[in-house]
Formats: C-alpha cells, structure tokens, sequence
C-alpha cells in the first residue's frame, strides 16, 4: 500500500510540474522557416513563397533576403532568431534577440556566404523565428 502512495504522489508530481512547464513557457509563437542556398559558378535567383532561398551562389560571394518582422501581439515581446541545418554556419543575421513593441516592425537582413565551400549543390536547413514573453 505504502508502495502505491509512492507511486501516486510522483505521478502526480511530474504533472503538476509538467503543467507549469506547459503554462509557464516563455515562447508566444514559433515559425520555421524552410531556407536553402545553391553553390554554383553563376549566380542565379530563386523565389518562393513561404520559403527563404538565396538561390545560385559562386564561391567566396554572399547574397542576403529580408523578412519584415511585425509583432502582432498586445504586448511587448522578445525575439529570437535561430538556424538549423547545414545553412547555419554561413548565415549571418542583422539583428537577434530584440525586443518589438505592439504593433511595431522591424526589416531583418539575412545573408549566406560561401567562404569555404567548395561542394558544388544545394544546401539546406531552416530558419527559426520565436516570439517570447518578457
């Protein structure tokens, strides 16, 4: 019986914890954003809605895109900007961690460079953009 107590009052623990986690979070809102670049010989443009693709890029060049970041929120919030993928160690980002004010915008630069590279292809990873509290 003493056991089943045990039992009862851990389960009952890790839920009450999770559910702070749950309603706790810092995080407002996630978008990931799918980005993608081509090393090539000539550079060339690609365009698609929902996506962030630099398109062709010859070694040792950079290109960049711009996103309008609108904070649509009643409420001021903290934003993060984070990549994944093989895109993240050749993008650069003009501004991370900022904070947005109701209603307020903000153009954020990014651009991939190909210093290194040397791998004719597409490479590929995404773009993850968070709306915290403050």
């Amino acid at each position: 019986m003493e056991r089943k107590n045990n039992i009862f009052f851990i389960v009952i623990t890790i839920v009450f914890l999770l559910s702070i986690l749950i309603f706790k979070s810092p995080i407002l809102d996630k978008n990931t954003i799918p980005a993608s670049f081509h090393l090539t010989k000539n550079p060339g443009f690609d365009h698609a809605d929902g996506e962030l693709r630099f398109g062709g890029i010859p070694i040792n060049q950079s290109a960049s895109r711009k996103l309008e970041l609108v904070n649509t929120f009643n409420r001021p919030i903290m934003i993060t900007i984070e990549s994944t993928g093989e895109i993240t160690e050749q993008l650069i980002v003009s501004e991370n961690n900022f904070e947005l004010l109701p209603n307020e915008s903000k153009n954020i630069s990014f651009t991939v460079y190909t210093s290194g590279l040397t791998e004719f292809r597409e490479y590929f990873g995404e773009i993850i953009i968070l709306s915290k509290k403050i």
